[in-house]
């Protein structure tokens, strides 16, 4: 959508740090039409916000003296502050820092290096749905202008829950064409256990006059005419007539985003190489195991997988085969496991289970697998190559109480197998067993 497709100039605060990144982004949105401010800090960002209106603020994310997180809290809080869109641009792309941006109040998050087309697509789309919120509920005589330029699906819906107008953009992100879709239950694009519970939600607002999803933003699963469902954020407007009352729905598929998310999280929980957790995932989910099996008093295993012969490989049949080796060996060790056991990778060739509610000999029997596993044949380069592995095991509560003694503990068991000769297992308790090597 150009920006002279509003009918006001849209004016957008841009807030970075850095002189040339602020007038580079100026230069690329006075291209298309936009008015830009600029602010080097969050406490301009701030004081530009409260004396004057903007549509759009841009927010660096680290700053100096008040930095994006906060300046996009203390905007949220300002007078109009919840009607502007914010879109955080952040060179930072863990979960935790995507969850504090979205936690602040942004509504949308760009990564550094900007996607120039992805910033235009987002800064359009954001417009677009803000103007077209405004627009609906001024009255049904602009509803149709709105609909024929609103990217995002807009839905208009009667008090008995009947759909009585969609727009084009509906039609498309639903494939339900206007006339099928016009007269039936909203419920049809919901999948359960919302379709079934939705009349009871329409008749206990219109009974009450309280509900929660009014003026809200919720992130939620429709449904297309195919069957298929996809994620969208949902904004529910009343619109008060003089004998009945509509409500307006705005619908954004948040696929992209969500698969973005996604990707965020795997990237910095899980392995690359492997695919497996990472040493990231493994702490937190050792701490979860740690504090339920003292809250609960139920056994928890820890094993350390250490490779033997790793750095032959590497030096003898090259990076290639070492990386090959740590994927099939992340493959056996995860194939000896249960659904809730974890396997992660801790980084060179060490890798670490979790092994809860099971008892000590239990425990051993998958690490007595594990070993075995390890000793048999791989395939590198064309080359039949035998390894081993170095395992200590340790248990909770019996070898220690907290998480640093566990690691502690298991990390200690695994040297005893590494000094022994390798290709053996030691348990922090004493119980050792050691296979034949073939190497």
């Amino acid at each position: 959508m150009d920006p002279f497709h509003f009918k006001k100039q849209p004016r957008i605060l841009v807030v970075d740090d850095s002189r040339s990144a602020r007038e580079l982004i100026r230069s690329f949105l006075e291209k298309d039409g936009y008015a830009v401010i600029v602010a080097e800090d969050g406490k301009e960002a701030v004081k530009k916000f409260r004396e004057s209106h903007y549509d759009l603020v841009l927010m660096d994310a680290n700053m100096p003296v008040v930095d994006g997180y906060r300046a996009c809290t203390e905007i949220r809080r300002s007078l109009n502050g919840s009607d502007v869109g914010i879109i955080m641009i952040t060179a930072q792309d863990d979960d935790e820092s995507v969850e504090k941006a979205f936690s602040a109040g942004a509504e949308e998050y760009i990564t550094k290096p900007i996607h120039w087309v992805v910033l235009q697509k987002r800064i359009r789309l954001s417009l677009a749905n803000r103007y077209a919120q405004e627009e609906v509920v001024e009255g049904r005589a602009r509803m149709e202008a709105i609909f024929n330029t609103a990217a995002d699906a807009i839905l208009v819906i009667n008090q008995s829950g009947c759909v009585e107008s969609i727009n084009l953009a509906a039609e498309k992100m639903l494939g339900y064409p206007m006339h099928e879709l016009m007269g039936q239950n909203v419920s049809v694009i919901m999948p359960s256990p919302h379709r079934e519970r939705h009349d009871q939600y329409l008749a206990s607002y219109l009974q009450s006059g309280h509900a929660k999803m009014l003026g809200t933003k919720k992130e939620l699963l429709a449904k297309r005419k195919n069957g298929q469902t996809f994620p969208v954020e949902l904004t529910i407007s009343e619109v008060k007539l003089k004998n009945r009352v509509l409500f307006t729905g705005i619908l954004r598929d948040i696929t992209e985003r969500k698969e973005a998310e996604q990707k965020i999280f795997y990237q910095a929980n899980y392995d690359a190489l492997t695919g497996i957790a990472n040493r990231s995932l493994f702490i937190k989910s050792l701490a979860d195991a740690v504090d339920k099996s003292l809250k609960q008093q139920k056994p928890l295993g820890l094993i350390f997988v250490d490779l033997d012969r790793f750095k032959w490989v590497n030096d003898n049949l090259g990076h290639g085969a070492g990386d090959t080796l740590l994927q099939a060996s992340a493959k056996r060790v995860r194939e000896c496991l249960r659904e809730q056991d974890l396997v992660a990778r801790l980084g060179g060739d060490e890798f670490t289970v979790i092994i809860p509610d099971l008892s000590q000999q239990e425990t051993l029997s998958i690490a007595r697998q594990i070993l075995h596993r390890l000793n048999e044949s791989f395939l590198l380069e064309g080359t039949p190559t035998y390894i081993s592995g170095s395992l200590g095991v340790a248990f909770l509560p019996q070898d220690a109480q907290d998480l640093g003694g566990l690691l502690k503990c298991a990390d200690e068991a695994m040297y005893r197998s590494k000094k022994a000769g390798r290709n053996a297992c030691h348990s922090y308790g004493g119980e050792s067993f050691a296979l034949q090597r073939n190497y």
